[in-house]
């Protein structure tokens, strides 16, 4: 099995305030086709509070909410009503448009652990009837055949055998690789597929590169079957590969669309309710 080369490496700080980590989109990596935007942090102690998250819409992209540690509680203008705890995901498909909404929380020690990766949808998908879905961590298959002291909860895609439970429409591997002290994992990576992860706490090292903090983000080259990445101290990664587009990407607000019309014409849906409507909940 040959380990692709890294192709670049971009290291962000956290937000002041808030301590959010945004590897992209920024002037550094504009994307990684399929994945246009992504926010995550270090684990944050929150206790008793909560952040609120009010009613939002999004079209034509998948807003997906990994939670490491906490609870998320999420309703949204189709009607559903859902709330995930530490381990688990919900997501999205927004189609054509929805708003939602979320209470973030932290889990029973007051810590909240996440990320919100968003996957784009090919253009003859964007304006499908939107979907919501959830997987409690129950129902998300770990696999630990990677290498020594790894271990992958994995969201979407196949790997070690394992299918991930998120019906993503754009062909993904998405997951959650945890190095203890010393681990090691080797990733195999389809042809042709982007491959890239994102440091999410601890530290990492991979060829070419050590020594890799939270918010960090290697891009790997497509010159090898998978990707290797180990290390000494311990740390936690987001798996970030699938299969480009290779379509036109215009972004605004919360919508995901190939031209800046069809962005243009999705603020006037959302404006006009054509989306639907949610009142904020507090």
């Amino acid at each position: 099995m040959t380990h692709r080369t890294l192709s670049r490496v971009v290291s962000v700080d956290p937000q002041q305030g808030s301590g959010i980590l945004h590897p992209f989109p920024t002037p550094q990596l504009p994307h990684i086709d399929p994945f246009v935007f992504l926010d995550t942090g270090a684990p944050k102690a929150l206790g008793d509070n909560d952040i609120y998250v009010g009613p939002h819409p999004h079209r034509g992209v998948q807003p997906v909410s990994l939670l490491f540690r906490g609870r998320i509680e999420h309703r949204d203008s189709l009607g559903h009503r859902r709330t995930v705890t530490s381990g688990g995901i919900q997501w999205l498909v927004a189609g054509s448009g929805a708003l939602h909404e979320e209470v973030l929380n932290g889990d029973e020690d007051g810590v909240f652990h996440m990320a919100q990766l968003w996957v784009n949808m090919p253009a003859a998908l964007k304006m499908a009837p939107p979907e919501h879905h959830a997987v409690d961590a129950k129902d998300v298959p770990v696999v630990d055949t990677l290498g020594e002291g790894s271990s992958v909860r994995l969201y979407a895609g196949h790997l070690g055998g394992q299918t991930g439970p998120a019906p993503l429409p754009t062909p993904v591997l998405v997951a959650h690789l945890t190095l203890a002290a010393g681990g090691v994992a080797t990733i195999p990576i389809p042809e042709g597929w982007t491959a890239a992860f994102t440091v999410v706490a601890g530290r990492v090292d991979v060829e070419g590169q050590t020594d890799l903090g939270a918010g960090a983000t290697p891009v790997f080259a497509d010159d090898g079957s998978s990707i290797h990445v180990w290390s000494p101290s311990g740390g936690q990664v987001l798996l970030m590969c699938g299969e480009p587009l290779g379509e036109p990407i215009a972004m605004g607000g919360g919508f995901v669309m190939n031209s800046e019309a069809d962005v243009a014409l999705a603020f006037a849906d959302y404006k006009s309710g054509r989306m639907g409507k949610l009142e904020a909940s507090r």
